[in-house]
């Protein structure tokens, strides 16, 4: 249940090369950052940040006068990634695998993690376990309520590695239901890449001494939510397979860059799969020399032997897929974009 914290690896595939974050994320993180110090008890205090990846965000912490920070990643390459580039320490395992009740934090920060899990009860049992009492907890979570207000490709934020939904009133029935009171809560939203912005609710709360059942206020706001954010999407497919039928009725050869959540999408919900698709270009490693639908999956470099035009499957990356192909590869393919950004 663990194991699922966000770890889109997609969303470097243009930055692993370097093994740092974006400029938006670095803006990102920083801001968080910038949250969360005013909460933080003092300066000794003992920070854990849960599904940390390559740091960065521990790092701006200790630059905000916070030295004891720890990391929690499940991945070798993000803790290796940690100490090198910000000398932060991470222990590579799991919440589940943390000894609770043997080593105890002032505070915990959950960045985009319980949108993940299977088991929030296991988790939050183990959340109350490694925390001191009155420790807090930063959380931060898509605000499921303001999907609709930022342009993205169509049903990306129900992405297939989110199974909890959230909305400023659910956050908190959930925390008040597991023993944590409302500290601060606000709505906000950040650029995520090259025009797309990510909408988010980010929360403290504060472990109280028991646990208080309690009736949950009703949510009135994440239904028409979403049901605004549905119609939007399938209004903006319209275009997006339009598009793709002319591409696949033409018979042209082309490529397609990006194997993540939307290119595989199209391939099971338009007629990507019955087009001209010679192969796949991917910057993550992990995908080459594997095939999607028959097709290879191709390193980047392998690009420059290809003429034919590259259709780009992500929207999110689209701008900085586009200058690897033109000033990285210095490649003049002809691009077909599928969104307008």
């Amino acid at each position: 249940a663990f194991d699922r914290y966000y770890r889109d690896m997609s969303k470097y595939e243009y930055h692993q090369r370097e093994g740092t974050e974006s400029e938006y994320d670095q803006r990102r993180l920083a801001i968080i950052a910038d949250i969360i110090a005013p909460h933080v008890p003092g300066p000794e205090s003992k920070i854990l940040d849960i599904g940390c990846a390559t740091g960065r965000l521990l790092a701006n912490m200790r630059e905000r006068g916070f030295a004891n920070v720890t990391g929690l990643d499940p991945s070798p390459a993000c803790a290796m990634a940690a100490r090198k580039l910000y000398g932060v320490e991470v222990r590579t395992m799991t919440l589940a695998e943390l000894s609770g009740g043997a080593e105890r934090f002032d505070v915990a920060i959950l960045v985009g993690v319980l949108e993940h899990l299977r088991d929030l009860d296991a988790a939050f049992i183990q959340l109350r376990a490694i925390l001191n009492p009155g420790g807090l907890l930063y959380v931060e979570v898509p605000d499921a309520t303001a999907f609709a207000d930022w342009p993205n490709a169509p049903f990306q934020d129900f992405s297939t590695e989110h199974i909890n939904f959230f909305a400023p009133v659910s956050l908190e029935n959930l925390m008040t239901r597991r023993g944590f009171s409302l500290r601060f809560l606000e709505q906000n939203h950040r650029e995520q890449s090259y025009h797309t912005v990510m909408s988010n609710i980010s929360a403290v709360f504060r472990k109280e001494e028991s646990i208080v059942a309690g009736v949950g206020r009703y949510d009135v706001q994440t239904r028409p939510g979403l049901e605004r954010y549905i119609a939007q999407c399938r209004s903006a497919e319209v275009r997006l397979h339009a598009t793709i039928d002319t591409l696949a009725t033409s018979g042209r050869p082309f490529l397609v860059w990006g194997v993540g959540t939307q290119t595989t999408r199209l391939m099971a919900t338009s007629r990507l799969a019955e087009a001209n698709i010679l192969a796949f270009i991917e910057s993550n490693a992990r995908y080459h020399g594997k095939t999607l639908h028959g097709r290879p999956i191709l390193a980047p470099e392998q690009l420059k032997r290809h003429p034919e035009p590259v259709l780009v499957g992500s929207r999110v990356f689209q701008h900085e897929i586009v200058a690897q192909i033109r000033d990285d590869l210095g490649c003049a393919n002809e691009l077909i974009l599928l969104y307008e950004v």
